[in-house]
């Protein structure tokens, strides 16, 4: 479900305090929710059908916002247009902060029980099979894992 909300190989989402979202996401009239589950709510737009958010019911005090959602400006930094330069491939507009770097290194994977071998499997960081509730944390490939016992 993850991967056809989000139209990508892994979704990419950053948690957040619920109450740290000012406005609150459902003050916006364009802000629709479905549930995907019986435990979880998908956020969209439904001006133009972007995917936005997604909702644990079991962790209302949280909301995780898809990092695609967020504008050029946060992800890559202001357009630094004074310095900009041309050359043979074109103009460089260099970038004044952004927060993008620090946003895309997860700290953890879930749900890698749907690896896809030689994409999703090379990614570091400590990994769960489904979620953080049904199983002990692992570093490496599932596929690695043999059958009875741990890799």
């Amino acid at each position: 479900m993850c991967r056809k909300h989000s139209g990508s190989l892994f979704p990419q989402n950053i948690a957040f305090p619920t109450p740290t979202i000012t406005p609150p996401l459902s003050s916006n009239t364009s802000y629709k929710t479905y549930a995907s589950s019986p435990n979880a709510l998908r956020g969209f737009c439904s001006t133009c059908g972007s995917a936005l958010a997604f909702h644990d019911k079991d962790t209302p005090e949280m909301v995780e916002i898809n990092v695609g959602a967020f504008d050029e400006e946060v992800l890559c930094g202001k357009r630094d247009e004074e310095n900009a330069w041309e050359d043979e491939y074109g103009r460089h507009v260099p970038r004044i902060g952004g927060v993008g770097s620090e946003m895309c290194h997860p700290k953890y994977h879930i749900f890698v029980e749907n690896e896809i071998r030689g994409v999703t499997d090379e990614f570091a960081g400590l990994k769960y099979l489904t979620d953080q509730e049904s199983g002990k944390g692992f570093v490496g490939k599932v596929g690695t894992f043999k059958r009875g016992g741990g890799g």
